[in-house]
């Protein structure tokens, strides 16, 4: 049995390996309380990713360190070009005989639940919260948490319904199914002031849907205008093909289906 297991772990590509030891002492030893050191040891290996635009000053930037058997991926989010927080995704290889082996490297620098090791969080509170345009009666403190999680860029930014090879559900629209029918008016007013666009046009298509449960708020008629200005296209995917498509159009093309 001994000599099954050393001729099995031997068989692993010791470049592959190495690779990804470099990639993981580099994230270990960066200070994760300064964003901007952690931004710029992904950007020395990914200058050429654009920033996606969120609007309303918002935006992210989804990089990556590539190794071997794993990659540790980072999602920064900005507001006016300033890091208000950022995740670091690292990941544990496939192969079962090297995973306490890939621990040891990490150190104690990331958490573990079971055999998976967990996000690094960086002040994610800062995504956990509607637009400043928001002038409502909830609050950060009062609004139920899978409200805020579905606000937040996390909860997936294409707006849509299904794509892909198999015709399943974005993420974001499958989060809105599973909380779409506990909603309340002013739930769904305040989802419109979300951070992530796909999450306030799903609210806004919403609205337009149940138009006859809001009593008359012109200020929210004015606020879905500003929305179609400050962000004229935004990503959805039709059929497998991801591309960015006009924002009044998609919305009013949703509005218009029958709820499922």
């Amino acid at each position: 049995m001994l000599f099954l297991f050393i001729q099995r772990t031997s068989a692993y590509n010791t470049l592959w390996m190495r690779l990804d030891k470099k990639i993981i002492t580099k994230t270990i030893n960066i200070d994760r309380k300064n964003p901007k050191t952690v931004e710029q040891l992904f950007k020395r290996h990914d200058k050429e990713r654009e920033k996606e635009n969120l609007g309303f000053g918002w935006k992210i930037w989804q990089t990556g360190l590539s190794g071997g058997y794993i990659s540790i991926k980072a999602t920064f989010y900005y507001l006016h070009d300033s890091i208000m927080s950022y995740t670091i995704t690292p990941q544990l290889p496939d192969e079962p005989e090297l995973i306490e082996k890939y621990k040891k490297w990490y150190c104690d620098k990331f958490q573990y639940s079971s055999t998976c090791i967990l996000p690094f969080n960086y002040n994610e509170e800062n995504i956990l919260r509607p637009l400043t345009e928001y002038n409502g009666k909830l609050t950060v403190q009062t609004a139920p948490e899978k409200l805020l999680k579905y606000m937040s860029p996390k909860s997936g930014t294409m707006y849509g319904y299904a794509g892909g090879y198999g015709g399943h559900l974005l993420q974001n629209r499958k989060s809105f199914l599973q909380i779409k029918d506990s909603l309340s008016i002013e739930q769904v007013i305040f989802l419109m002031y979300s951070i992530n666009p796909a999450s306030r046009l799903t609210a806004i298509e919403y609205y337009f849907k149940h138009k006859d449960s809001f009593s008359s708020l012109p200020f929210l008629n004015v606020w879905i205008e500003k929305n179609f200005t400050e962000l004229p296209t935004v990503l959805t995917l039709f059929g497998c093909i991801g591309e960015q498509q006009s924002t009044r159009f998609l919305v009013q093309l949703y509005s218009s289906q029958t709820e499922q």
